[in-house]
């Protein structure tokens, strides 16, 4: 490439300064802002674009209150690997390798297209640690907090680490070695204070027996940035010598608030009494279980502080609780005198990991006239808060000289540990501590322990049982939503309250920040004048200011509750006014996850708002929780308020008239059908409106899931029923589902009994097109009067049904609906539930993925259901028609001579179908040994029994479809028969029976009026998982699509389609593909197509296009010669393929343009072999909103494509693949002699000569005369050679997904 002179200088200047820049380590800035090196990634905007901020291991902030945040969806912010393995992180997505073990979705957009860093599997046996370290990061402030999302299985890494290196000393911040739970999971770790610069390192390891798949997704730096200058402090705020401004409680309290430590200057702080352990105990030397320890070498356990607080390092000095579990540790303080006119402020720093049973309290115990008192609680904590250092501060009154006692018990595996114990300056040494000496010696002091008042009963309950009455209530039976007590006692503290009481309805704050939830007085408080109740002052659950030094939510805990019935409710006034970064929300949770139930949807108008959530049926042990994030120092009255908690219906023994409705179209309510709550995705009832619609009127309502709405990161979704007593032997469920969308999963249908396996019944799989269907399911009932059953519907990853035991009273057996969550495009839904005494019809369609169907085997039975998952199967296909894989399922024979003697017969039959009102076709996928079989029959019967079909061909590696044409007009069954040849080692195979309206299509032709025909567009996970669809015009879509049909040229019509914006940036294409066809001299293949997108691209290869034409690559594709070549753009492509043992050859590509037209193209096409062709949908670019959709696709065998008569549309003229071979050749000899043409030019203007190895544009994989054996990536696949002198085509396919997808490559 030759510059222009005038951009010579410029090009070698940038070239210059960038690696020299990038040699001493800088992040590069641009020229606009020139900030100095100390301000680049210190959390600070210091540019107006936040350009100093970027790539930091972060991207630049949007808002100065929004947290430093990496999602790696456009590159690594800065992220380096730096192993020394081949076990190595990398930026990936979901969907990017076939069969990763990686996670299924990235965190921040719950899809596959999101991406993440991951390391994946390593297979040497070598221990090996994968290490991904951040940029350089440059002071820190103490508030400064790090939370990020991993994934990782349960056997996947022997340990995770993040540490944070400064100087010579590396920061442990977090270790673990598991269990880790399923899904991705936060990380929340406080760096505390520090200076200079850092990294952060997020490391992995991996040994022999662990694989080491580990992502991490959506890093994020909040409240880490120091205080920027001011020219004046707020009122009361503190001036730092750096004129940076505090709070006046952040002076002395052993945190480097300013930057510059000016707020712990010892000219300010020297009347205080700090005790920080680095050299001793300091006045606090009167202890009980304590001892003074660091983290420096082996800790003695995994929950011991990596840290101290007062250095922020593992060789700083602290206290921890030695003492034996269920023992206090009591630490004493001298004797002090409070301030006649000031508090005696206490602050101190505490320690709480590892145990949810440790506790934590502080007494104040006071000088009586003649002996001290009794200690008085002023604070108590428990659980575990996590490995940051918790702050906090009590003032203190008191006329009498006082002590302050410290007590910590440890639960099994927790520590306690205390650090930087300061007092204020008004609080005053008193020197003669006699007075008090007596109450230092023997036992802790008896206040120190709770007593029960009042006469204890004669029944001695065990420790945690209440005791009521005569009644010892156990732990699991307190809060249980079911009264026990006479007097209700056990169901207190569980939720309920309108706070009028001090015990607060069982409500604790669990805050650890700077805010926490308080009992407080509406007069008392920032919101509002009076409670819930009534104008005057009032109770509630006020959202207040904390002492901790952390930037948290607050937080408010309910005792363990459940389990919870269907109905159960939260209802609650509140009140809520914050800027638009506060919150105020309801969370749940169960098992360590939390999932998001209900979030105030604004700031209310001043007064109380009622508010009612559906809590539905949970597992016991769960807990509710408030959470609260709001700005209390921010402009306006800002504050949070909670009043009149009331839990109603939750008892779930309780039931109704409703809940033994099975039947239900949802028009009223739900009947008996209520939202599970096991998963963070719900189903909803909702009513039709826009792209969604019911099936019951087209207006009314219905039970809908969108899996990613919000982002769903779960197991699934539930719908289920109450236990139900069914009142004869077989009942028929009907039900109408919907399952659409380019990438969506499986809705299955189960029968759960108690202590037995689950039995699959029914399920469909991938989209069924924009329209309902109805599907019926005989259910089989134990003889018992008693027997229940329960059915539920869900979406989940993993295998169908197999789920956890449900929170039901009942062992009676269930139904249970399931659904299988593999594709992040696209909605089910489901109404119209019927249950009627007596069996079903036979279903429509069969994939034998759930069970048989109910055919029953004749003849010697030897009929079998089967699959290849464990690639042990004796006969069969390797794989099934269904999903494509080992794993699916069908029904095959065999047929070896040892098992059915020649001319002998093995039956499969339906059970009855229903009459028909109008004719059908019968579709069903065979498959037959290479060996000769026999041949497979299929009848009628009706009143008599007829034969509609003889197959005798020998087989192959395809499923080949088969088709009958049915009418009925009574109850009718069909029966495949296998009629043996007496040839070893041979077998017939059934799979996927279809009943569809309307006559059977010709073998590739169809036009999509009842469905895809024979055409199939099974999503291949090596092409991103992606469908065609199928709709019609005039029914509601929530994508773009063709406003009428081709073939009836009304909304009516329907047609197949393909949005591809849903590809996003890393999606690669969808494939439409016919049954696999004859081998053809001559054959003519006719279409209709449609495409709807903006016209981005040039109409011809000439200076306007700018240079653009240079970079056409049309991978094989043929084009007229007196049309333009389209250069690749922001645009959908449809190709047609050739799909074959030999391997893919393109033979037709059209780039998409708006035009609201059908279009017709016809190929002419041949091959010497069975092939299938394959229409592929694609991006020629970056994503673009627009269908592409086909219509009347007609294949005439053994015919030449004539010139159509001139009608609607634009018409492609008829084009035969060898005469383009040989345009391409002649088009492909006219760019070599360009291109040398060019050299030569470009040699006399003197530019530097390159040497190129570049093959002309637009044919540059297309080979003649190669030779090799290339292999595909799927086990099973045939491999073969290539014929000399075959055009084929490397169009870099991803691993086969078929036998007649042979990926080919030069050799």
């Amino acid at each position: 490439m030759c510059l222009p002179s005038h951009l010579l200088s410029t090009w070698v200047l940038f070239m210059v300064t960038l690696p020299a820049a990038q040699s001493l380590g800088k992040t590069w800035v641009p020229n606009h802002c020139r900030s100095p090196i100390e301000a680049v990634c210190n959390f600070v905007c210091d540019c107006g674009d936040c350009s100093d901020e970027a790539q930091c291991g972060f991207h630049r902030a949007s808002t100065p209150s929004t947290p430093f945040t990496c999602n790696f969806e456009e590159d690594p912010c800065g992220w380096q690997d730096i192993s020394t393995s081949g076990y190595r992180w990398l930026r990936d997505r979901a969907g990017a390798v076939l069969d990763s073990p990686g996670p299924r979705s990235d965190h921040t957009r719950g899809t596959d297209l999101g991406w993440y860093m991951a390391v994946g599997t390593h297979s040497g046996k070598e221990p090996s640690t994968a290490t991904l370290r951040s940029p350089v990061m440059r002071e820190a402030a103490p508030t400064c907090e790090l939370r990020l999302w991993y994934h990782i299985a349960s056997r996947d890494a022997a340990e995770l680490r993040l540490d944070l290196t400064h100087g010579v000393e590396t920061l442990t911040l977090w270790q673990s070695s598991g269990p880790w739970g399923p899904g991705w999971q936060e990380l929340v770790v406080n760096t505390g204070r520090i200076q200079g610069d850092f990294k952060v390192t997020f490391s992995a390891t991996r040994n022999a027996t662990h694989r080491g798949a580990v992502a991490v997704d959506d890093v994020e730096f909040r409240h880490c940035g120091l205080p920027i200058p001011q020219a004046r402090c707020p009122l009361g705020h503190h001036h730092c010598q750096n004129k940076a401004c505090v709070e006046p409680h952040q002076l002395c309290d052993s945190e480097d608030n300013c930057g510059d430590r000016s707020d712990e200057d010892p000219l300010i702080c020297s009347h205080h009494m700090a005790t920080d352990f680095e050299t001793g105990l300091g006045p606090w030397n009167q202890l009980e279980g304590w001892t003074r320890n660091h983290s420096a070498g082996s800790m003695v356990s995994p929950a011991w502080p990596h840290r101290d607080h007062s250095r922020n390092s593992a060789y700083g000095f602290f206290l921890i609780s030695v003492a034996k579990p269920g023992t206090t540790a009591v630490l004493y303080s001298p004797e002090f005198q409070g301030s006649a006119s000031y508090n005696c402020s206490f602050t101190f720093y505490y320690y709480l990991h590892g145990s949810e049973a440790s506790h934590f309290q502080l007494f104040l115990q006071a000088q009586g006239l003649n002996s001290p008192q009794a200690p008085v609680l002023l604070r108590s904590r428990h659980g575990d808060l996590g490995t940051a250092w918790v702050r906090d501060r009590v003032d203190i009154q008191s006329a009498h000289p006082f002590r302050i006692l410290l007590a910590g018990e440890t639960g099994p595996g927790g520590i306690v540990g205390l650090d930087d114990l300061i007092m204020s300056n008004h609080c005053i040494l008193v020197p003669d501590v006699s007075t008090l000496q007596s109450s230092l010696s023997g036992p802790v002091p008896s206040g120190l322990y709770p007593q029960i008042p009042g006469k204890l009963p004669r029944q001695t309950c065990e420790p945690g049982h209440l005791s009521c009455g005569e009644l010892c209530v156990p732990p699991e039976q307190l809060c249980d939503f079911q009264q026990h007590c006479a007097e209700g006692e056990d169901e207190q503290t569980c939720g309920t309250t309108d706070f009028e009481s001090a015990s607060a309805g069982g409500w604790e704050d669990i805050s650890v920040g700077n805010l926490q939830w308080q009992w407080a007085e509406a007069q008392e408080s920032r919101k509002p004048a009076g409670d819930a109740n009534r104008d005057v002052p009032g109770h509630f659950l006020s959202l207040q200011k904390a002492w901790g030094q952390l930037r948290s939510e607050a937080r408010a805990l309910t005792p363990a509750l459940g389990p919870s019935g269907p109905h159960c409710e939260l209802h609650m006034a509140y009140c809520f006014h914050s800027h638009p970064q506060g919150f105020l929300a309801l969370v749940v949770v169960e098992n360590g996850f939390r999932e998001l139930l209900w979030q105030a949807p604004g700031s209310s108008s001043g007064g109380w708002t009622i508010e009612k959530i559906l809590l539905g049926a949970r597992r016991r042990p769960f807990q509710l929780e408030f959470v609260s994030l709001v700005d209390l120092d921010g402009p306006g009255q800002q504050g949070a308020g909670v009043d009149n908690v009331t839990l109603r219906d939750c008892n779930p023994v309780v039931t109704t008239e409703s809940d033994q409705e099975v039947s239900c179209n949802f028009e009223r309510d739900s009947c008996s059908w209520h939202t599970g709550h096991f998963t963070d995705t719900h189903w909803h009832r909702v009513k039709s409106h826009g792209s969604q619609y019911d099936h019951t009127t087209g207006q009314g309502f219905f039970m809908y899931l969108d899996p990613t709405d919000p982002p769903a990161r779960g197991q699934g979704a539930l719908l289920l029923t109450r236990p139900q007593v069914p009142v004869v032997p077989k009942e028929c469920l009907s039900f109408w589902y919907h399952l659409y969308g380019p990438q969506i999963g499986t809705l299955c249908l189960a029968m759960r009994r108690d202590g037995e396996e689950d039995i699959l019944l029914w399920s469909q799989s991938g989209t069924h097109g924009n329209r309902w269907h109805q599907a019926w399911v005989t259910l089989h009932h134990q003889p018992e009067a008693s027997t229940k059953y329960q059915v539920r519907v869900s979406l989940a990853f993993g295998r169908c049904c197999r789920v956890g035991p449900l929170p039901i009273t009942t062992l009676h057996p269930q139904l249970l609906f399931e659904g299988l969550r593999d594709g992040y495009h696209g909605t089910m839904a489901l109404d119209d539930m019927a249950v009627r005494p007596g069996p079903c019809w036979a279903p429509k369609s069969c994939s034998f993925e759930d069970s048989d169907c109910g055919f029953s085997r004749g003849g010697w039975g030897l009929w079998t259901r089967q699959s290849n998952a464990s690639g042990l199967a004796s006969w069969g296909p390797w794989i099934d028609h269904t999903t494509g894989t080992a794993q699916g399922h069908y029904m095959v024979v065999d047929t070896s001579p040892n098992l059915l003697l020649k001319g002998h017969v093995a039956s499969l039959t339906s059970e009855e179908h229903q009459p028909l009102s109008r004719p059908a076709c019968l579709t069903f996928w065979y498959h037959m040994s290479f060996h000769n079989p026999g041949t497979l029959r299929v009848y009628v019967e009706e009143s008599t029994r007829r034969q509609e079909l003889s197959i005798s061909a020998h087989g192959g590696f395809a499923w080949r479809l088969g088709s009958v044409n049915v009418q009925a007009e009574q109850a009718w069954k069909v029966v495949f028969e296998a009629v043996a040849a007496g040839v070893e080692h041979s077998y017939m195979a059934l799979d996927d029976i279809a009943l569809q309206d309307g006559p059977c299509a010709q073998p590739g032709s169809c036009d999509f009026e009842s469905g895809l025909c024979g055409w199939s567009h099974l999503p291949w996970p090596s092409l991103g998982g992606y469908s065609w669809d199928w709709s019609s015009g005039g029914t509601p879509s929530r994508y773009p699509q063709p406003s009428v049909d081709h073939t009836l040229g009304t909304e009516a019509g329907h047609f197949a389609f393909f949005e591809t914006s849903v590809l996003g940036p890393g999606g690669q294409a969808a494939w439409l593909r016919s049954e696999p066809l004859p081998a053809t001299t001559i054959s003519c293949l006719r279409f209709w197509y449609y495409m709807g997108f903006p016209e981005h691209f040039c109409e011809w290869l000439s200076p306007g296009c700018r240079g653009r034409g240079a970079q056409v690559r049309h991978k094989g594709i043929f084009q007229k010669p007196d049309q333009p070549w389209p250069l690749l753009s922001d645009k959908g492509e449809l190709r047609v393929l050739l799909s074959s043992a030999q391997g893919q050859l393109a033979v037709w590509y059209h780039g998409g343009h708006l035009r609201d037209q059908w279009l017709q193209a016809q190929i002419e096409v041949s091959n010497s072999e069975e092939f299938q062709i394959v229409f592929e949908a694609t991006l020629g670019g970056q994503p673009a909103l627009g269908p592409i959709a086909l219509d009347d696709v007609e294949y005439l065998a053994g015919q030449h494509c004539k010139q159509p008569t001139p009608g609607q549309g634009e018409v492609a003229a008829p084009m035969s693949v060898p005469v383009a071979i040989g345009g391409a050749l002649l088009f492909f000899m006219f760019l070599v002699l360009l291109g040398l043409g060019g050299r030569h030019w470009l040699w006399k203007q003197h530019c530097p000569r390159h040497s190129t190895d570049a093959v002309a544009s637009g044919f540059d994989n297309i080979l003649f005369n190669a030779v090799g054996t290339p292999k595909c990536g799927q086990v099973g696949d045939p491999a073969s050679m290539f014929n000399e002198g075959k055009a084929v085509v490397d169009r870099t396919v991803p691993p086969c997904p078929d036998p007649y997808c042979l990926s080919t490559a030069a050799v």
